[in-house]
């Protein structure tokens, strides 16, 4: 994440920005409010004071897709209890590359959303982002958590590029066994 724009106060301000993000987790704490870019969805620790000290905010570019926007203090958001920041997933990084080398939206996961059923619960959202990997590109994959506990709840979403990837995922993997259970895989209806 860095800020954007012309003069010499600007480009300081970049300066320490990006060099703050890097050691956000690292030497910094974490703080606990960040921003989102708009365009691509991905979230940075931010803090109140990273958007300096005239004016009510400043202007940032996103290091993922390069969209920029104009970030005000009283828009940054706070985690809620339980949440926390994690580093971009490679799988993250490559979609949005891929999506604008594909003229496509920032934020475009695919055409093609299954539902997947019967999971067990020490699988991983990554390991199912590797299975399904295995019969295409996949947008994402969304495992679906009991509120309460934090536990998954036995069912996930996984969205595949295109409706080919999709058929290829279905055909291979319905029924297959991960984790010592078979899973359910089906075009999801929502």
């Amino acid at each position: 994440l860095g800020t954007r724009g012309a003069g010499r106060s600007t480009r300081f301000g970049t300066a320490l920005l990006e060099s703050k993000q890097a050691e956000y987790g690292k030497s910094l704490e974490l703080p606990d409010t960040y921003v989102r870019c708009g365009a691509c969805h991905s979230h940075f620790a931010i803090a109140e004071e990273d958007l300096g000290t005239r004016g009510k905010g400043r202007r940032l570019e996103c290091s993922v897709c390069g969209n920029t926007w104009f970030q005000s203090k009283e828009r940054i958001m706070t985690l809620r209890s339980g949440m926390e920041l994690k580093e971009l997933p490679q799988s993250h990084l490559d979609r949005v590359a891929l999506n604008k080398a594909e003229n496509k939206a920032p934020n475009f996961v695919g055409d093609a959303k299954l539902y997947v059923g019967n999971i067990a619960f020490q699988c991983s959202e990554e390991s199912l982002f590797e299975e399904f990997s295995n019969f295409g590109n996949v947008g994402e994959v969304n495992m679906v958590y009991d509120n309460e506990s934090g536990r998954p709840r036995g069912f996930a979403f996984v969205t595949m590029r295109t409706p080919e990837d999709a058929e290829k995922a279905l055909a291979n993997l319905d029924g297959k066994d991960l984790f010592g259970r078979p899973l359910q895989v089906r075009e999801a209806t929502n």
